[in-house]
């Protein structure tokens, strides 16, 4: 299959289009670097098409069977630094990218986000779960702007018959995950502060809870969805069972037998307090996550130490 990746330069982009290369597909990557980076995806640059574009301003010709929506920033310090962009990109980019889908009539995979379900009444959270979401707040740019990549999605189905998956991602782990302040991005921070003897920063008291799942189950849970999945159905992949992000720290801490200190730090605006997917819709497909978060994180310390 001829296959695009918006974003696939990205965290989960680069390794979704290291799994299509893989299974012998034709990938075409479009990314305009701003968060992406050409390192990720130096191993199969020589067996893919590089588009360096932005998806805001994305035009094409070119047919394709699949078109993968992963394209926007996605870390709470970048939409506060570019909110605009943020909210231009799962509005204008995700319309260009349907457009091409639709004219091809390929399958349209929409990269959505447990950020659209808010801070939740119902944990685990199910698909069909409405959302309790600021629309003016600080993290609206993202929130909102994946809300309405998940809406315009869902009309161009029923305007114009648009062939669609959105897939719901919950906290993702792994090697290629920027940490830096980025808040969102809370495994790979702890890690590098934890190896430097920096205090480990943690938001509030600690006791909010995420759920992690590595980038490996991830991947292989998008291309169950892609293969196994219906067209016109919304699927959560995550993780059903939460940490507390002080007990993330602590164990961060055993695992690079570090002499960090744990320092507290105020409690951003609208930050969830819970957060744990309901995936009872891919199990039924097949698929949960596998790897414990022990071992995922040092798989990500290893990955460092070799640097």
């Amino acid at each position: 299959m001829k296959v695009l990746i918006a974003g696939g330069a990205g965290f989960l982009g680069s390794y979704l289009a290291e799994r299509f290369v893989a299974d012998g597909h034709n990938v075409h990557i479009l990314d305009n670097f701003v968060s992406g980076l050409k390192g990720n995806i130096e191993n199969i640059r020589d067996r893919i098409t590089l588009l360096e574009d932005d998806v805001t301003a994305f035009r094409t010709d070119e047919r394709y069977d699949i078109v993968v929506n992963f394209a926007s920033r996605a870390s709470r310090v970048e939409w506060e630094k570019h909110p605009v962009d943020v909210a231009l990109s799962n509005a204008v980019g995700s319309k260009n990218l349907i457009e091409v889908a639709l004219r091809c009539n390929a399958l349209y995979v929409y990269a959505s986000s447990s950020e659209v379900y808010g801070d939740p009444k119902v944990i685990p959270t199910p698909e069909d779960y409405v959302g309790c979401v600021s629309t003016t707040g600080s993290r609206s740019p993202y929130d909102e702007g994946k809300r309405f990549g998940d809406a315009l999605t869902k009309a161009y189905e029923r305007q114009y018959g648009l062939r669609n998956i959105i897939i719901r991602f919950f906290n993702t782990y792994g090697p290629r995950m920027r940490g830096g302040d980025f808040y969102g991005r809370v495994v790979d921070r702890f890690v590098n502060q934890a190896i430097n003897n920096e205090p480990i920063t943690v938001y509030g008291d600690g006791s909010q809870t995420r759920s992690f799942t590595y980038v490996s189950d991830t991947i292989e849970g998008v291309m169950t969805a892609i293969t196994r999945g219906k067209e016109g159905e919304v699927y959560n992949i995550g993780n059903d069972s939460e940490t507390r992000i002080v007990d993330l720290a602590k164990l961060i801490k055993k695992l690079t037998k570090s002499s960090s200190e744990v320092r507290f730090k105020d409690l951003p605006e609208n930050d969830p307090k819970r957060r744990a997917a309901d995936i009872a819709k891919m199990r039924k497909l097949g698929w949960e996550p596998e790897i414990p978060l022990e071992e995922g994180i040092t798989n990500i310390i290893t990955s460092k130490s070799k640097e």
